[in-house]
């Protein structure tokens, strides 16, 4: 039968802590480097799935923006005439300062030459497209005098009114809200018939203004891809009425 002696614990001990040992440098050596190397993986699997989902929600929302900003641009040069737009512009105008157009015809300007209003135009498009920043525009025209080319193919449309105000208020009312509207409008001319030399005191004399506007506004047909993109606007209900003529009507019966 075998001794039990000292040494043989001591042998065993030793094995054990070998054996320990081994573990833990295999460990250490083979498995943490593995376990290392998978978490970042991970890490770097997640980092990019949030960068991917954050560049999708940046796209989607800077092709909203540029949709959006392509109809607003619109609202101020359009890439057709939009004579239905320019005309719910008019009546605004019209009732507004309560006065009456009684005649209207468009006529097409043609293409704008640079050495016309090319100086005009970039300044009134810069007013629409940043009215906050006219002043800060106003200095910087007057510190620098180079001008602006105005892009090649911009068209003209041409409005002539024949218009009646109440007053001279109700006129200058009606000049100053073409002026501001949202589409770059330009006043060409402006008639304004005389009143007749009064002979004898009237108590309630006509202060009635007729006179001609000669308008024009612009388009620019080159960005044809844009023609779907054209602002929406909003048009008045109809009156419905079966008879349009029914007033008409009810005012002859009476003076009969």
């Amino acid at each position: 039968m075998i001794e039990w002696r000292k040494k043989h614990t001591i042998i065993i001990v030793l094995a054990l802590l070998l054996a320990a040992l081994a573990c833990y440098f295999s460990y250490v050596l083979f498995v943490q480097p593995k376990n290392l190397e998978l978490t970042s993986l991970q890490n770097r699997i997640e980092t990019e799935n949030k960068l991917i989902e954050s560049m999708q929600k940046s796209t989607g929302s800077s092709t909203e923006e540029a949709l959006l900003s392509a109809v607003e641009l619109q609202k101020i040069l359009p890439v057709s005439p939009f004579e239905e737009q320019f005309l719910l512009e008019l009546e605004k105008a019209e009732t507004m300062s309560s006065s009456e157009i009684t005649s209207i015809s468009f006529q097409d300007g043609g293409m704008v030459e640079e050495e016309d209003q090319g100086d005009e135009m970039v300044e009134a498009y810069d007013e629409k497209l940043d009215p906050d920043n006219e002043d800060s525009n106003e200095a910087e025209q007057s510190e620098s005098s180079n001008t602006e080319a105005i892009p090649e193919g911009l068209e003209k449309l041409t409005v002539e009114l024949d218009v009646k105000s109440p007053s001279y208020y109700e006129l200058e009312d009606f000049i100053k809200i073409l002026e501001n509207t949202n589409r770059i409008t330009q006043i060409e001319s402006l008639q304004v018939e005389g009143f007749p030399e009064l002979i004898q005191i009237v108590e309630d004399p006509d202060t009635t203004y007729e006179y001609k506007v000669v308008v024009s506004t612009y388009y620019f047909p080159t960005l044809d891809e844009l023609r779907e993109q054209l602002p929406p606007f909003s048009v008045p209900s109809p009156s419905e009425k079966e008879n349009p003529f029914t007033d008409i009507i009810k005012e002859d019966e009476e003076e009969e």
